[in-house]
């Protein structure tokens, strides 16, 4: 069967969609439509966003605006195309006047100068661009500019984690069900990078599948080798 990536994106589209009305409530000031998570396609890519200026989601404290949630994902099929890959995600929080995010999860599946998965941290420290000046000269010499790793594409934060983030550490308005949405959407998550990294290292899964006393038998198409390549990247 051919593998339908605009079906895929369609459904993942949708559990973005839930996971944000599940969550984060809407302040009624913000139409519904600013809240409606759109899959335009871009550049050969589906962008899965939400239809408000900048893809920013309004954060509430006790009813009053205190900020935006920023979260684009561009999507398009695996290399096999046989699953959905997420090219590039983006996670920001920003204050309610602040043109500069607090902070930023970032992720791009093809980087090369930078981790494909790190954090940017907003809140410039003198300390530290002094560091930088006399450890690397050519750097910009701001904290923002440093990209923290996070455990590579397959082991990165989910959106979930984000907003749990959101939740614990600024209490947020959120709805009566987060913390189960929250829960259920990081297992669903973790299940599905469970699968990808078992398909970059086929052999460790093998083994421990054995050690559990199951019996695992190759493919009639010989051993898939482990993906090395995929495996080292940070």
């Amino acid at each position: 069967m051919t593998f339908d990536v605009q079906k895929a994106v369609q459904t993942f589209a949708q559990e973005m969609q839930d996971l944000l009305d599940a969550v984060i409530p809407r302040p009624d000031d913000v139409p519904p439509e600013d809240r409606h998570v759109q899959v335009p396609f871009i550049e050969g890519r589906y962008a899965v966003r939400v239809a408000a200026d900048r893809a920013k989601v309004t954060l509430t404290k006790n009813g009053a605006r205190v900020g935006y949630l920023r979260v684009v994902f561009q999507c398009t099929s695996d290399t096999a195309h046989n699953y959905l890959a997420v090219h590039k995600s983006i996670f920001e929080l920003l204050g309610f006047s602040d043109r500069q995010p607090i902070a930023r999860l970032d992720f791009v599946r093809d980087a090369h100068t930078a981790p494909a998965a790190h954090w940017n941290i907003h809140a410039e420290r003198g300390t530290v661009s002094r560091l930088l000046g006399r450890t690397n000269p050519d750097h910009p010499g701001v904290l923002s500019a440093l990209h923290f790793p996070v455990g590579g594409a397959r082991m990165r934060p989910c959106l979930e984690d984000f907003l749990h983030f959101l939740v614990h550490e600024f209490e947020i308005d959120v709805l009566p069900d987060t913390s189960t949405v929250l829960a259920e959407g990081r297992e669903r998550w973790r299940r599905r990078q469970v699968g990808a990294l078992v398909r970059d290292a086929p052999d460790e899964a093998v083994r421990v599948l054995e050690e559990w006393g199951y019996e695992v038998s190759p493919p009639t198409t010989g051993e898939h080798k482990p993906n090395s390549v995929a495996l080292q990247r940070w």
